[in-house]
């Protein structure tokens, strides 16, 4: 074949031809491949997500049902969790806040669910509805103590003094002992006449972690007391004797919850078996409620955010400080029976709204032995962050510190926290951090105050 033939010209025709069909042709095939592999990344996605949406859909179905139903029985509550198919301990959860219970109902329900008596007396003791004396006979009869017996009685918020004063003293207390415990109880009730001898200056040992149901209020009686001790008198908890410092661990923190997102958070947090903290913004719902006392049957920690969160109302005076949290400290202390001894500033301990009163809020909840948290990590989720930046950052973050308490948010925008934990978590626990709550005797981190 000639260079510039007919030939040469019709071969040369063919050779281009079949290059421009079967180049597109290659291309299609490993674009095509390609997209299977992120097609196939996208799908494991949306099925996590839609995972998460419908365990919210679901937990939240339930939640609406049972806190409607004031009137069922313990036992067509039971049935209605065996047909959920959520977990035993969100059952006793629900029948915790029920309004109505008989003390032998309350205890049956909860040594059905696996409590031990111990569980049953520390939930017990915020149960208003269930009676003192019903309550005595039904511990005792199951080898409870005498003075766990009585520290639940002493702790109990509801009921009269009287009632309680010949229960403590078949258990054999001094009367020194009973005033002590009555006025631990009410600080400001007069104890029954028979029992008016001077006030011992013994205590009940005071809880060691913050999810502990507890009610303890200092003796301040060596201290001068503020210009604001008269304000909510019974708002007083314990300090440690001393803080502990760990090094290498993890104090993951939630702000801003309970919210839609609050189920799956607690779901990846006990799938890989990590105890959090907390810092709520409550309301006097049932559904808030039950969310608590999820969280609080986890064994995470639960601490103050703010009942409003609003900061110019709260940072407006050390009273308006104190009202809102004082209802916020209720809630939980209403729901749970923990009298939460940590709280987290909005906007942290120093920002742009609290620079003329935080000096002051800060000696009056000091004063009360109340401990704050800032942070030396912070996801930015509230900012906005992804996944890949929080998948980034956090780590790195927490890599330059001695020990780190990490800033997330439990709030209804933040998709991406909840996506990112279960991740962060695995990446760090390799690396040999170990994660906790904040406990009472924790050391805080404070970007101003005694701990800065």
């Amino acid at each position: 074949m000639r260079f510039g033939s007919v030939e040469f010209f019709k071969v040369l025709i063919k050779t281009v031809l079949a290059i421009l069909f079967f180049l597109p042709l290659a291309a299609a095939v490993v674009f095509g491949v390609l997209f299977a592999r992120n097609s196939a990344k996208l799908s494991e996605v949306e099925t996590r997500i839609e995972s998460v949406e419908d365990e919210n859909r679901r937990l939240q179905l339930v939640t609406d049902m049972l806190v409607k139903d004031k009137a069922g029985t313990i036992e067509a509550f039971d049935t209605i969790f065996a047909k959920s198919g959520i977990a035993y301990e969100d059952f006793v959860a629900y029948i915790y806040g029920k309004e109505s219970l008989d003390a032998q109902g309350f205890y049956d329900a909860m040594s059905k669910a696996g409590l031990s008596d111990k569980e049953i007396v520390a939930l017990a003791a915020s149960k208003n509805t269930v009676s003192g004396e019903s309550l005595y006979e039904i511990m005792s009869k199951n080898g409870v103590s005498d003075k766990d017996i009585i520290t639940i009685i002493a702790n109990k918020s509801g009921g009269k003094i009287d009632d309680y004063y010949e229960i403590l003293k078949q258990c054999g207390l001094s009367d020194d002992d009973i005033v002590a415990y009555i006025n631990k109880k009410n600080p400001q009730t007069t104890p029954p006449a028979s029992s008016t001898p001077p006030q011992s200056s013994s205590t009940p040992e005071s809880s060691s972690s913050t999810d502990e149901p507890s009610s303890t209020v200092p003796d301040n009686t060596s201290e001068p007391q503020g210009e604001y001790a008269a304000l909510y008198e019974d708002m007083y908890v314990s300090e440690p004797p001393e803080y502990v410092r760990e090094e290498n661990v993890i104090y993951l923190t939630f702000d801003d919850g309970p919210s839609n997102h609050t189920y799956s958070i607690l779901s990846y947090l006990k799938e890989n078996n990590v105890k959090a903290t907390f810092f709520v913004v409550p309301d006097r719902s049932e559904e808030c409620a039950a969310t608590l006392r999820a969280i609080a049957n986890d064994g995470h920690a639960i601490g103050v955010h703010s009942a409003s969160h609003e900061y110019e109302k709260i940072y407006a005076s050390v009273e308006a400080f104190l009202d809102d949290f004082y209802e916020a400290w209720d809630i939980i202390r209403s729901a749970t029976g923990i009298s939460t001894e940590i709280f987290r500033f909005p906007g942290g301990s120093n920002n742009d709204f609290n620079e003329d009163t935080r000096d002051a809020i800060i000696a009056e909840m000091s004063r009360r032995g109340f401990r704050f948290f800032d942070w030396n990590v912070d996801s930015y989720d509230v900012t906005g962050a992804t996944w890949t930046q929080m998948y980034n950052s956090i780590p790195m973050d927490v890599r330059g510190n001695y020990r780190s308490i990490v800033l997330m948010h439990d709030s209804p925008n933040r998709q991406n926290t909840v996506w990112v934990l279960e991740d962060i978590i695995k990446v760090l626990k390799d690396e040999g951090y170990k994660f906790d709550k904040i406990n009472s005797d924790t050391k805080p981190v404070q970007f101003i105050g005694p701990f800065a």
